[in-house]
């Protein structure tokens, strides 16, 4: 077997260390979002009735989904939200993209801030704040898979 050039060497770390950086930024993202729509019952901040507020939570690339969507069946409704489609979203990410979470429900900004008499619930702001702690928590983890 041969001994790598330095060059060589210098090039695999570099790609490890980009490999590993991805990874903390997808790892970090995914848990923030997890608890942006981690209901009240759960620990989290989110009051959930019909699960539409949940629900309408949307990951993209590049630029926030733009909609405002009223509930169809505010009395009867079961929403479910989607962890897969925004795992697969945060996964198609690559360093530097700007990867967003957007509630399509109409009412959400009032939840998120409060109004009518109502207290904020900062389900996105509380966690916002918690940026760093999610970050390191992906490096931890991150480095425990890399051994």
């Amino acid at each position: 077997m041969q001994n790598k050039t330095f060059t060589a060497t210098v090039d695999d770390w570099v790609r490890e260390t980009k490999r590993r950086m991805e990874a903390v930024a997808k790892t970090a993202t995914q848990e923030l979002f997890i608890e942006v729509v981690k209901p009240v019952g759960q620990g989290g901040r989110m009051r959930v009735d019909t699960g539409f507020l949940r629900a309408s939570f949307r990951a993209s690339l590049d630029a926030p989904v733009n909609l405002s969507i009223a509930n169809p069946d505010p009395e009867n409704g079961d929403f479910t939200l989607d962890q897969g489609e925004i795992s697969l979203t945060i996964n198609r990410a690559e360093i530097g993209q700007t990867i967003f979470g957007t509630f399509t429900a109409n009412y959400a900004r009032p939840r998120e801030y409060g109004s009518r008499g109502q207290p904020a619930d900062a389900f996105v702001l509380s966690n916002a704040q918690r940026w760093p702690e999610f970050v390191s928590e992906a490096v931890a983890t991150v480095r425990a898979a890399a051994g």
